[in-house]
């Protein structure tokens, strides 16, 4: 476990395994602890960095809205690289952890090997319902958070893997509930609501040039056509769909998401 600080905040990382360095950007209300069968697989062959993004797990949650913006999370992103002395890795983002992911590939390319976009773009047609959302989670917030997880946990983003079973249900309440209701909120309010929606930004999509694997669980409706919008952008980019999974893949079929990213990877690191 490491601390990098960057712009004024602390991010919590832990690296495990060898080989050629693979990053973990987590989504919303997750933290770094929801990658652990990734990391339980993948760190047979790779040397995985899962961090914290600001506001989630032990990273700092600064009480400042201002301190959250999507631009704030890919500034974190790279910083990382930098504080770890990576000059290249394979990276996977996973819903929210998409947009760092995504700007780093735009900005500085040459630090990407292969990149991972899971279950991402969620409310980019509807930024409107994106934005109602926000304001709703954030007023059950300050009035009872356990009402706010209660809510959460029936939404799409998170009710499939819930759904699964009262340990499934369990492990995933205890992922929202450990992050900071201060980053909760404010993540909610400057990131998901503020954020540009996809398809506003296909000129950067069709600008990239890393080998570049769209995956989407099948029961992921959200992502449904943000999916399919990244994959017909994104040169040369490859389409997966992992059956019977919803929003969260990683944690849903974990088997399943870890022999594709393995498979892409081993193909585009040849």
């Amino acid at each position: 476990m490491g601390r990098a600080f960057v712009d004024g905040i602390s991010l919590n990382y832990r690296i495990f395994g060898c080989g050629p360095p693979l990053v973990l950007v987590h989504g919303f209300a997750c933290g770094s602890r929801m990658w652990v069968r990734q990391i339980e697989e993948l760190s047979r062959r790779f040397t995985v960095i899962a961090y914290d993004q600001r506001g989630h797990g032990l990273s700092d949650a600064p009480n400042d809205p201002s301190c959250y913006s999507p631009r704030l999370l890919a500034r974190d992103f790279v910083s990382l690289f930098d504080h770890l002395g990576i000059r290249e890795a394979l990276v996977i983002g996973f819903s929210l952890g998409a947009g760092p992911a995504l700007a780093l590939a735009a900005s500085q390319p040459s630090r990407l090997v292969a990149l991972v976009l899971a279950d991402a773009g969620a409310g980019s047609e509807n930024q409107w319902r994106l934005q109602w959302l926000a304001r709703r989670w954030i007023g059950m917030a300050k009035a009872s958070p356990d009402t706010l997880y209660d809510d959460m946990l029936r939404h799409e983003f998170f009710k499939a893997y819930a759904g699964q079973s009262q340990r499934s249900r369990r492990h995933m309440r205890a992922l929202i509930a450990s992050t900071p209701l201060t980053g909760l909120c404010h993540t909610l309010s400057e990131v998901i609501a503020k954020r540009l929606s996809l398809y506003r930004q296909t000129r950067l999509l069709t600008s990239i040039r890393i080998p570049t694997l769209v995956l989407r669980g099948g029961r992921d409706y959200v992502c449904m056509r943000s999916s399919k919008l990244l994959a017909d952008s994104i040169p040369g980019s490859v389409r997966c769909e992992i059956a019977n999974a919803g929003h969260m893949t990683p944690l849903e079929k974990p088997h399943a998401f870890n022999q594709a990213v393995s498979e892409f990877f081993e193909r585009a690191c040849r």
